[in-house]
């Protein structure tokens, strides 16, 4: 299943997320044992923004998108069945935000609408008796980004404080008269 959506402020983005199941049906033996857990198979392509151009005429290049610096990072991980896929809506959304923290993939709408959409779909085929298990999900994600996770910028701060002056001093500080007590 691709989707492409696009939100007014945020990149468009490039969705594909397949289902994976097993080849047997499942059995009334199976449905009384626990369910396995799912595999999240993640394949993220994130391309860098390029920085705005001052000296351009305003024209944008038809072919800018094909010559993005581009890193393609590629992970899975177990999670449990009933948590991914077992809940309503708010709880799979939670899910996903959770998911796409841990996959470091930008938290745009479009990404968290279509995966919450998409794994409710799959909620509706678990609870068919009939239908083959899910073993995994794959996920491919192309997303645009303004830099990509775990660079950080180069920035050098200095902080410096500056001398008070005397009559900053004498107004701020607090007379003490000591006594003989």
């Amino acid at each position: 299943m691709v989707r492409f959506l696009y939100i007014d402020n945020e990149p468009d983005t490039l969705i594909y997320f397949e289902p994976v199941y097993k080849d047997n049906q499942r059995t009334d033996n199976n449905n009384l044992r626990k369910k396995p857990n799912l595999l999240f198979d993640f394949e993220v392509v994130y391309r860098q923004a390029p920085e705005p151009d001052s000296d351009s005429d305003g024209e944008e290049d038809p072919d800018i998108l094909c010559n993005l610096e581009t890193r393609i990072v590629h992970q899975a991980h177990e999670f449990d069945r009933d948590w991914l896929i077992g809940g309503d809506r708010d709880q799979i959304q939670a899910a996903v935000y959770q998911i796409l923290d841990l996959f470091q993939v930008p938290c745009y709408s479009d990404i968290v609408h279509t995966l919450t959409i998409d794994i409710l779909d799959l909620n509706k085929h678990e609870a068919m008796s009939v239908s083959p298990e899910i073993e995994r999900i794959r996920v491919e994600i192309d997303v645009i980004v303004d830099r990509f996770p775990g660079d950080v910028d180069n920035v050098d701060v200095k902080l410096e404080v500056a001398p008070a002056n005397n009559e900053a001093v004498e107004k701020h500080l607090e007379t003490v008269v000591a006594g003989k007590d």
